[in-house]
């Protein structure tokens, strides 16, 4: 695959970037290295493409890249869906159990306490919280699907699903923070 010249602007960029989008991606395929690896160079293209008719005015690159890895990844796993093969790792909890062979045993023991920490933050949720969030992202439902169930609008699950997503993110990054 041709590069494009370490000397132009996107390409500082992205080598600015690289190793956080490799995290990113091995994260959200589930710790699969081969489909985050896919990922990431899909990522690459799109964004050198998107890039250079952009003019190069983007605010914020991490998260733009970040942003079009994400949208990469979820679309990979939509299409594994729709195809009916079976998720290697199921988005939620179950992932950050699975460990591949080679992980090293203090690397099978960190994820194995991360995976608790987020359990325990999942349980300590509100119940009007953690049951939207546990239908969206463990059950894998619709939004539709989960305000018919619930009994809510569609805004609503909506609203509660991120409110329980942003206390996840502090109580979890704060948990990080203190070790």
């Amino acid at each position: 695959m041709n590069h494009p010249p370490n000397s132009s602007p996107f390409w500082q960029v992205w080598l600015q970037h690289k190793d956080h989008l490799h995290q990113q991606g091995l994260r959200l395929m589930g710790g699969n290295a081969a489909d985050a690896e896919d990922a990431v160079n899909t990522a690459m293209l799109r964004a050198f493409q998107r890039f250079s008719s952009s003019g190069g005015e983007i605010l914020n690159e991490r998260a733009w890249l970040s942003r079009i890895l994400h949208n990469i990844c979820m679309d990979l796993h939509r299409e594994r869906r729709r195809r009916g093969e079976p998720e290697e790792l199921v988005e939620g909890t179950e992932a950050l159990e699975a460990s591949s062979p080679e992980a090293l045993p203090d690397e099978v023991l960190l994820e194995s306490e991360r995976a608790e920490k987020i359990r325990a933050c999942i349980q300590a949720l509100p119940p009007n919280l953690r049951k939207p969030l546990m239908m969206r992202f463990l059950q894998d439902m619709s939004y539709a699907d989960i305000a018919l169930q619930l009994e809510l609008t569609n805004c609503n699950v909506r609203k509660r699903i991120q409110l329980a997503y942003g206390i996840l993110r502090t109580t979890l990054s704060d948990a990080i923070l203190a070790r």
